[in-house]
């Protein structure tokens, strides 16, 4: 090991200390001895500030400036794109329709709506180009149902729909046939035995004054015309009736016409009519509530 000379230079002189005999004494030379030149100026604060603020409002204009030429080199990019594209895409619209993958970034409305049109036109290409197998064309429609997906053969679908409609229509007749009493099946019956004597004797039903006045001197009990015929007296035997207030009952019977208007029941009656309009009102406010 050698020892060289130290580049240090001390501001102040130190104390001497145990290496001082192997480094040397410390070399620190004096303010006198530092040159003109080197020596650091010392300014005002105020003229400070005003060179910085300058320095700085310097950088900001430079700044902005390349800013904005950023932005206008952008827009020209984009113009310049643009219409390249378009007239790109014109030409090779009218060249051919080959299959071209979309462009992807930022694009206008034009370039998308031409892209989409392209797209739609090479389909329908292809679907005319396609057999009537593939394509579906002219083929006929197929049914399945919904709960299990297998396919339906309309025919038998609207034969049984045809079955079902008479079968309701023969229920609904038999119904209205059940509805009818047994006083009027019996007469229909006899009317059509009579019928059939008639014409078996050779008489014409259509020109019959006998069958006719026959019907016409039939009375029937529904007749809503039948208190207005003159040529009918029926005599009816009037019987006298209990005028004025009576309880009522269940069958709606009124008293007679002896009454002396002295209820003698033991309410039930009374008890009866409560009983079924508290179970309507009951009823009507279930109702309401639900």
């Amino acid at each position: 090991f050698k020892p060289t000379a130290s580049s240090w230079r001390t501001i102040r002189p130190a104390k001497p200390g145990p290496l001082d005999d192997i480094l040397g004494p410390a070399n620190a030379p004096g303010e006198d001895d530092i040159d003109e030149e080197e020596r650091p100026m010392i300014a005002e604060g105020a003229e400070l500030v005003a060179e910085y603020e300058l320095q700085r409002q310097k950088d900001e204009d430079e700044r902005r400036e390349r800013r904005r030429q950023r932005q206008r080199a952008k827009l020209e990019a984009a113009a310049a794109a643009a219409s390249s594209s378009k007239t790109s895409h014109a030409r090779e619209k009218e060249r051919s329709l080959s299959p071209e993958p979309m462009r992807y970034g930022l694009q206008t409305a034009s370039v998308i709506k031409e892209d989409a049109d392209r797209a739609h036109e090479r389909y329908l290409r292809k679907m005319r180009e396609a057999g009537d197998e593939k394509s579906g064309r002219g083929a006929e429609t197929i049914y399945r149902d919904a709960k299990t997906g297998k396919r339906l053969d309309m025919d038998q679908v609207r034969k049984e729909e045809a079955e079902s409609r008479q079968d309701q229509e023969h229920r609904r007749r038999m119904q209205t046939e059940w509805n009818k009493g047994l006083v009027q099946q019996r007469e229909k019956v006899e009317e059509l035995q009579l019928i059939e004597q008639i014409r078996a004797a050779g008489g014409n039903l259509d020109h019959s004054r006998e069958r006719d006045s026959e019907l016409r001197a039939k009375e029937h009990w529904n007749d809503p015309a039948l208190k207005f015929l003159e040529n009918k007296k029926t005599s009816k035997t009037v019987y006298p009736q209990y005028t004025g207030y009576a309880p009522p009952n269940r069958f709606g019977i009124r008293p007679g016409y002896r009454w002396d208007g002295v209820d003698r029941s033991n309410g039930f009656e009374k008890d009866t009519f409560k009983r079924q309009a508290s179970a309507a009102a009951r009823k009507a406010e279930e109702y309401s509530y639900s």
